[in-house]
């Protein structure tokens, strides 16, 4: 059992095992916490990455980071820095960080 998710970040995927449901929030969260660094893809992972294990930075298990898909039960986000877009792939529409986190 377990709540599984990723978010794409360029070729990296972040994994959660409990989290996949509150992914949009914690994006959303990571963006609004992380904008000016919006354009810079390594710092804006490491932002996200923080905001999904912010309450479980000394746990062994829970988050990952991979080049591939871990095991998922929900639409993958996709953070695309050089055009500051999400796209959630389940939907065929690209979301502007802007647009995201004002929804």
């Amino acid at each position: 059992m377990g709540n599984r998710g990723n978010i794409k970040v360029g070729e990296v995927y972040l994994y959660t095992h409990w989290e996949g449901s509150d992914l949009k929030e914690i994006l959303k969260q990571a963006l609004i916490r992380g904008k000016e660094r919006w354009d810079d893809e390594a710092y804006l992972t490491r932002i996200i990455f923080c905001e999904m294990i912010k309450n479980n930075v000394m746990e062994s298990t829970g988050y990952g980071i991979s080049t591939y898909i871990c095991d998922n039960e929900h639409p993958i986000l996709e953070v695309d820095c050089n055009k500051q877009e999400i796209r959630i792939q389940s939907e065929d529409k690209n979301i502007s960080f802007k647009e995201f986190i004002n929804n």
